[in-house]
């Protein structure tokens, strides 16, 4: 896979056309279809972006909504993304400073940095498949939903009729458990 993205087609409209669009519809109450030609758009693209913007003004939002296409393969949020970003910076300072420690000769871009650069990362997770940086799966809603104090209170009762009806200890449990 290329480490960098390049846009091959000039497809999509600018969000200062579709604002101006717009614009045209709420306040001049054209039809979409009439500015969506007048200004060269496909009329669905101007309907989808009005419906949009004022589904974001009824929440008190001022902000366009966004244009183009979007990937659906993002997992993380933005912030997440970020998070990850700095944990894995912290990975290459700990691969800078154990060269530096063990005295292996090293790119000297990375004194100016004080960490590992992205090429060394990336061999080093091919070089490496085992690993696999991963975020945690969240907990499924039926999961978490069934985890309430009636259900509690009814796995305990029964664990202490199981404990009475066989006479076990709490050594006992532990002896099966090991």
């Amino acid at each position: 896979m290329p480490r960098s993205w390049k846009r091959q087609t000039d497809r999509g409209v600018p969000l200062s056309i579709l604002e101006r669009a717009s614009n045209d519809v709420r306040n001049q109450g054209k039809s979409t279809r009439s500015v969506a030609k007048l200004y060269g758009i496909c009329h669905v693209t101007l309907h989808r972006f009005c419906k949009e913007r004022k589904k974001l003004e009824e929440q008190g939002s001022m902000e366009l909504p966004p244009v183009g296409y979007h990937s659906g393969k993002k997992v993380l949020t933005d912030k997440q993304e970020k998070e990850l970003t700095e944990y894995l910076m912290r990975v290459k300072e700990l691969a800078y400073q154990l060269a530096v420690k063990h005295g292996c000769k090293y790119p000297k871009s990375w004194d100016k940095f004080s960490r590992a650069g992205p090429d060394w990362f990336s061999a080093y997770m091919k070089r490496n498949p085992t690993l696999s940086i991963r975020s945690a799966e969240a907990t499924s809603l039926a999961r978490a939903t069934s985890f309430n104090q009636h259900n509690v209170a009814m796995f305990f009762q029964k664990f202490d009729e199981v404990l009475k009806r066989h006479t076990l200890t709490a050594n006992d449990i532990l002896m099966r458990l090991a």
